[in-house]
């Protein structure tokens, strides 16, 4: 397997650097037009978007992640479970393949990044913000209750993954559309649950709705994160109340993008790390 070249700004990246030396993963070799050219040229990637592996994933999926896959193969050419470079992917498009990733995004960065060698690859990672509880009798099936629940959970919510996974962040060969949804949970109450549920089983959980979905295609959609209004250097106190999110919460996005080498360390405010915008962006955002 064929290594591919680290853009400059990646391989200083603290983890990037170490993973290169060590050989244990495989990085895009750049932009994606060049590499969709490439793979064309060659005749890898196109021909085998017909080598489906029907079943293989299928028995730990959920509802929402069914659901989800089956939104984004419904453009044509798509296939599903396909078996790209090795790896069973969600939906192969022509011009991408995409991974539908309800959590543990730690978990398939290594695939991620195999498969980023080979052809664009984008990862949709549902955060649910609400969730319809439909509480069943355990003898009858009959519905007991339905409540709304909301969750204390936004845009941001995914850097609580992202932080065991910021080598995906600045790959230049991968997407991410973080969607926020409404979800239709069943549940009953025969006290196998968690305790958290006071018992309660989960059945199924189902999408109700997209309320929203945001993509971030490059280092400059993820920057875009952080309010343009914020001035720099900031820490996550600053940053915390710009987004109404806290300083616990804020560090998370600041020591992913960090660590992805998207923001340069700023100097210190008392215990606090301050960060800036890694110059290399912003060289690229007055070019652009």
């Amino acid at each position: 397997m064929r290594y591919c070249a680290l853009p400059r700004f990646v391989a200083q990246a603290p983890r990037y650097a170490q993973a290169q030396a060590s050989g244990n993963y495989i990085f895009p070799r750049g932009p994606k037009q060049s590499i969709l050219k490439h793979m064309d040229d060659e005749g890898i990637a196109y021909a085998e978007l017909v080598a489906e592996a029907p079943g293989i994933g299928l028995y730990a999926e959920t509802g929402l992640h069914d659901a989800l896959k089956r939104r984004y193969a419904s453009v044509p050419g798509a296939r599903l479970e396909a078996r790209i470079g090795g790896k069973v992917v969600d939906v192969a498009l022509p011009h991408e393949l995409v991974e539908i990733q309800t959590r543990s995004l730690g978990s398939i960065q290594e695939k991620i990044l195999h498969l980023a060698c080979i052809m664009p690859v984008r990862i949709v990672h549902p955060v649910i913000v609400e969730k319809l509880i439909h509480r069943m009798d355990p003898v009858s099936g009959e519905e007991l209750s339905l409540r709304r629940y909301r969750a204390k959970k936004d845009i941001y919510s995914v850097f609580d993954e992202l932080v065991r996974a910021s080598l995906i962040v600045a790959s230049p060969n991968v997407s991410m559309d973080i969607a926020l949804v409404r979800v239709r949970e069943e549940r009953v109450r025969d006290g196998s649950g968690s305790w958290r549920r006071k018992g309660d089983r989960v059945l199924s959980r189902e999408l109700d709705e997209v309320i929203s979905c945001r993509s971030l295609n490059g280092p400059l959609d993820w920057i875009g994160l952080i309010p343009d209004a914020l001035p720099e250097p900031y820490d996550s106190a600053s940053l915390g109340e710009a987004l109404a999110i806290g300083a616990d919460r804020a560090r998370k996005p600041l020591y992913t993008l960090a660590r992805a080498g998207l923001l340069e360390a700023a100097g210190s405010s008392g215990r606090r790390k301050r960060y800036a915008v890694a110059r290399h962006l912003r060289e690229l955002e007055s070019v652009t």
